[in-house]
């Protein structure tokens, strides 16, 4: 079935919903016709099947059923808000190997990338993410904060804390449902003084390769090593 997104909270069985012009735009590109079933995602949780009750100027879905789906164990990404084409990727990969959060991160080196990831920017990445689910068929979205400084960042941490870094040590162990936090650098690392406050926050430098990835790489390698560390890779 063909995937949609909906508004947070609306998957009631028997609600009919109003379609966002970008999913209405989707289905006429696919040239979908009244009575096709479709799934129902709302990023937060919900997710349901439907039927297409309308088409043309007004594109609506019908819920037949729906379910809510427990969140995932929190996994939060905070990269160097770099290249923001790059930080794209970091968003929709997040939100297919179900992180929780994606924050990005001002740094000494990102403010120097005239491409960086700006304050006006987070809707659209925001949105990146939620488009990703309509293909991995997730219940969950990753939540997207605006630009936040390191510094400003690092007593929010939460959980076991990793440092992506190509001088570190293998992945440590982690319990199924404990969260984590992974820092990974911009473009350049983070400088001396960056790696040393995420030192002194308890972050653990961990190695996720045998050589040097780019922050887009680093943030996949991350949550990947995440669930295998938290055994969470079985098939659904």
């Amino acid at each position: 079935m063909t995937a949609v997104l909906v508004a947070p909270g609306t998957l009631e069985p028997g609600a009919v919903l109003d379609l966002a012009e970008a999913e209405a735009h989707h289905l006429r590109v696919r040239r979908a016709a009244a009575g096709e079933r479709l799934q129902l995602l709302d990023g937060a949780g919900g997710v349901g099947e439907g039927t297409l009750v309308g088409a043309g100027s007004a594109w609506r879905v019908e819920v037949t059923a729906a379910r809510r789906e427990a969140p995932p164990p929190p996994l939060v990404l905070a990269v160097g808000a770099g290249d923001r084409e790059r930080f794209a990727t970091v968003v929709e990969k997040a939100a297919e190997l179900g992180a929780t959060a994606v924050v990005p991160l001002e740094t000494e080196r990102s403010r120097n990338v005239a491409g960086r990831v700006r304050p006006a920017h987070v809707e659209r990445l925001r949105q990146r993410g939620l488009e990703a689910l309509k293909q991995c068929g997730g219940a969950w979205g990753p939540e997207l904060s605006a630009p936040v400084p390191l510094g400003a960042f690092l007593p929010a941490a939460k959980g076991a804390r990793w440092l992506a870094d190509g001088g570190g040590g293998s992945a440590p162990p982690l319990a199924a449902g404990e969260p984590v936090t992974v820092a990974v650098g911009p473009e350049g690392g983070f400088t001396p003084a960056e790696r040393a406050a995420l030192l002194a926050a308890g972050f653990l430098p961990v190695r996720l390769g045998p050589r040097v990835l780019r922050f887009e790489t680093a943030a996949v390698a991350a949550a990947v090593a995440v669930h295998l560390r938290r055994g969470t890779l079985e098939a659904r």
